[in-house]
C-alpha cells in the first residue's frame, strides 16, 4: 500500500470517528504510522487530504453509476442499489460525506460541488422519469430523503450492519420513499 493510501486510509477512520476538527496531523500521522512531517511530503494539508477523500468518494459513486438506463424504472433501482452498495461497503467516508461537507476548504467546494451536483441530477432525472410533473426542489429534497435513509443505518453496532438482507431491506425502503411522490402531484 502506498503512502498517500494510508494516510487516506488513517484520515477516513479518524475523521468518520472524531470529525475532521477532531484530528490533528500529528495524530493522522501516528495512525498510517508515519511521522508527521511526512504527511507534508504527500499532501499539502489536512484539507487536501478531505479533499482527496471526497474526490474519490464521488469519483467511486460517478463511475459506478455508467450509462443512464432506457427503462426508468430500471434507471432508479440501479441507482438505490449502487447507493446502498457504497454506503455499506464504505461507511467512514459517507459518515464523513454526511457530516463533513461544510468543512471542505472554499478552495475544494466548488469542484467538489459540481461532481456532487452531477450525481444528484442523475437521480433527480430518474425521478422525474418515474414520478413526473414535480418541481425540482421536491424531487432535490427526495433525494437527500433518500440519502439520508440509506444512510441512517451507519451509526448502528457493526453485527447489526452485517444483518442478512440488509441491502434488500434498504433498496426496499428506498423505492417505498419513491413512490411516496405518487402521493403528491407535481
Amino acid at each position: 500500500m502506498s503512502r498517500d493510501q494510508s494516510i487516506l486510509e488513517a484520515a477516513a477512520r479518524l475523521f468518520a470517528e472524531r470529525g475532521f476538527a477532531g484530528v490533528g496531523v500529528d495524530a493522522l500521522a501516528t495512525e498510517a504510522g508515519i511521522t508527521g512531517s511526512a504527511v507534508y511530503r504527500h499532501f499539502s494539508s489536512k484539507d487536501e487530504i478531505l479533499a482527496t477523500l471526497f474526490d474519490r468518494l464521488m469519483d467511486t459513486l460517478l463511475m459506478r453509476m455508467g450509462d443512464e438506463q432506457p427503462d426508468p424504472h430500471a434507471e432508479l433501482d440501479r441507482l438505490i442499489a449502487i447507493h446502498v452498495e457504497f454506503v455499506l461497503a464504505n461507511p467512514e467516508l459517507t459518515t464523513i460525506w454526511q457530516r463533513e461537507q461544510s468543512t471542505l476548504a472554499a478552495l475544494y467546494q466548488r469542484s467538489f460541488a459540481r461532481r456532487q451536483r452531477l450525481y444528484v441530477d442523475r437521480w433527480i432525472q430518474a425521478l422525474d422519469r418515474c414520478y413526473p410533473g414535480h418541481d425540482r426542489s421536491r424531487l432535490a429534497t427526495t433525494v437527500r430523503a433518500l440519502h439520508s435513509l440509506i444512510s441512517s443505518d451507519l451509526s448502528r453496532p457493526a453485527n447489526v450492519k452485517k444483518m442478512p438482507g440488509l441491502p434488500g431491506y434498504l433498496e426496499s425502503m428506498a423505492r417505498a420513499t419513491c413512490a411516496a411522490l405518487s402521493d403528491y402531484g407535481g
